[in-house]
């Protein structure tokens, strides 16, 4: 089994002992990452909280911007309860303290920026820095592992596929993506990108172009799965049958992610380099499930995180004080959408057991054409807050195309009886909710890092760290293993 080498909280020595503390303490307090905000009022969530949490948050001076510092920072003023500390304290000490160790080259750096130019065709401000930092990191490994072939795994439009072909690093490349749509796409922004390499810009700027660079990159689509992770060997040795071949992704959705460390667990891969994302998509042990992406690990055997917990990991807290009217206004979005799912079970359109309709972000268009439809007075007599509750119940049961329509009574009716209060509650708990993010997706890291370590000998290499800035780029941990 290899070394993990990742930066554990202060306390701990051993990932062991680490993966057993975080287990005991999601166990703990897994009602708030599990709870769905959707059903918050018909289930009376916030009755089950500590009474002295609802006392210090119900507090008249206590103010909704408070909640983003605590989002942030674990800031809480000098009245919050002893046992609401303790919580916040454990989220914020077992985090992982995830940190950079890949050395930089400066000059390599300035020159890899340099020829990125010619692939930034189509790259979001946000994805052209994620491709700069991860090609590199992919072309360090292939170099350290005596790698030749390069398997991109969730290749999609092959941006970083591209890159690691055609620029200096010069990895022949298998782009794997499911998608013939995406392949298509990739192929057409290839013949762009040689174009442009082998015009006179790239030659005067020292570019050398030359037909093998045109062989290094192969697209082929595959749909790629737990139960069939052993593909992707299957095509490393079709394509280069002597290579010493690696694999990589760059925010590889759910259980894509755990495939394809699945294909280098299963396989004689040298590396794999991988960045995930979409935690809400990574499936948990049932019995009809032959294979499941979490746990992957005999380290976590046995812990369940449950899918409003994934989808908890999915939170990006780090962005909240950046931007804290969207945060506000989406604290109003989950007061509103819980408040139509209490009048519609009250109202017996919908079972309090029943599955909520997802309405999705409703748009201003969508408000807007139900203001319209709106006739005149028909409100009455009502604050600015029940007014536009009522628009958006009219908008979202529109936008479902469910046949019921509340009153406007009714919809003021409703909102009154949870008021003000109702906001702040929501708000306090979808805070107290997320805060157990960052938690959950250590768990699913360490979960990761302990299967990888399972699969390499004593003489391998995995690490964890941190690849982009968490702001720019939440989902911004990526897993490194070397065989040797």
């Amino acid at each position: 089994m290899a070394a993990i080498e990742i930066q554990l909280p202060e306390g701990f020595v051993t990932v062991a002992e680490y993966a057993a503390e975080i287990k005991h303490v999601y166990k703990q307090y897994a009602h708030l990452p599990n709870m769905h905000i959707v059903d918050f009022f018909v289930t009376g969530f916030w009755q089950t909280l500590p009474k002295e949490w609802q006392e210090y948050f119900e507090a008249s001076d206590f103010e909704l911007s408070s909640l983003l510092s605590l989002a942030s920072t674990g800031q809480l003023d000098r009245r919050a309860p002893e046992s609401l500390r303790s919580y916040v304290r454990a989220m914020f000490h077992l985090r992982l303290n995830y940190h950079a160790s890949l050395p930089t080259d400066q000059i390599e750096k300035e020159k890899h920026q340099q020829e990125l130019w010619y692939f930034l065709d189509s790259m979001s401000p946000k994805k052209q820095i994620e491709v700069a930092e991860l090609s590199q990191l992919v072309a360090k490994v292939a170099s350290e592992s005596k790698c030749s072939l390069v398997v991109d795994v969730g290749a999609g439009q092959g941006y970083l596929s591209r890159v690691l072909a055609y620029s200096s690093t010069g990895l022949p490349v298998l782009a794997v993506d499911s998608s013939p749509k995406q392949q298509k796409g990739a192929e057409s922004m290839q013949r762009r990108t040689i174009k442009r390499l082998q015009g006179p810009r790239a030659a005067a700027n020292g570019f050398k172009w030359d037909s093998e660079r045109a062989t290094r990159l192969e697209h082929t689509v595959m749909h790629v799965s737990l139960d069939n992770a052993n593909q992707l060997a299957e095509a490393a040795h079709a394509t280069a049958p002597d290579a010493r071949w690696m694999l990589c992704g760059l925010h590889a959705c759910g259980d894509l992610s755990s495939a394809v460390l699945k294909a280098f667990a299963e396989s004689d891969a040298t590396a794999v380099v991988l960045v995930p994302c979409c935690y809400n998509h990574i499936s948990e042990a049932s019995q009809e499930d032959s294979a499941v992406g979490f746990p992957l690990s005999l380290g976590m055997h046995g812990t369940w995180l449950g899918q409003n917990a994934l989808k908890t990991a999915c939170q990006a807290t780090s962005r909240w004080d950046a931007s804290p009217e969207a945060t506000l206004a989406a604290f109003r979005r989950n007061y509103f959408r819980s408040l139509l799912h209490f009048l519609m079970v009250a109202q017996n359109q919908i079972a309090s057991d029943g599955v909520a309709p997802a309405v999705g972000k409703v748009t201003n268009t969508e408000l807007q054409a139900a203001q319209a439809g709106i006739p005149a007075g028909a409100i009455g007599h009502s604050s600015a807050d029940e007014h536009d509750f009522a628009v958006y119940a009219l908008a979202a049961l529109t936008k479902l195309d469910h046949a019921w329509r509340p009153t406007a009574e009714q919809c003021i009716a409703c909102y009154r009886e949870h008021g003000g209060a109702g906001l702040r509650q929501i708000a306090a708990a979808w805070t107290l909710k997320s805060l157990a993010g960052p938690l959950i997706e250590c768990m699913v890291v360490v979960d990761r890092a302990l299967y990888l370590a399972e699969h390499c000998t004593a003489a391998g290499r995995v690490r964890a760290f941190a690849l982009f800035d968490p702001v720019t780029s939440p989902r911004n941990v990526v897993l490194v293993a070397q065989r040797t």
